[in-house]
């Protein structure tokens, strides 16, 4: 399948999963193994044998996904785009969206259409105390 724009294969991407269609799902990934997906605290999943399983799980494991994504943040290259995103999440039949997942979407273009390398999501913190930071090491 061709992506004409990162952005459209981000919409697949997101089309993909809420429909929960592995087959969709992989297409708009990079025909590789270079690919790597982290599910929030979850440990990396590199190639696309580690990636398919990695969403065939998560297709099971919910009945219903709804997605709403909002962008953070973007760094374009003539070749590869970064995006930022926000993904509010609503699964099975929860009315309310759960605290949003803050997800970096890596997508290269490849001749004419372009394909995600890399997803990686994360919980993102709201509100509560901030962690401690560590002072700075002198190293002399």
């Amino acid at each position: 399948m061709n992506f004409s724009t990162p952005e459209a294969a981000e919409a697949a991407f997101y089309t993909a999963f809420e429909t929960r269609n592995l087959d969709a799902m992989m297409a708009v990934w990079v025909d590789d193994d270079s690919i790597a997906c982290i599910h929030p605290m979850a440990a990396p999943l590199d190639g696309r044998a580690a990636v398919a399983a990695g969403w065939h799980s998560m297709f099971e494991a919910a009945g219903q996904f709804r997605v709403q994504v909002e962008i953070a943040h973007e760094i374009r290259e003539a070749t590869q785009v970064l995006r930022i995103v926000r993904e509010y999440l609503v699964i099975g039949q929860e009315t309310e969206p759960r605290p949003p997942i803050l997800a970096t979407n890596l997508y290269r273009k490849e001749g004419e259409s372009w394909h995600m390398v890399l997803h990686h999501a994360s919980p993102l913190q709201i509100g509560g105390t901030p962690p401690a930071r560590m002072p700075p090491v002198v190293l002399h």
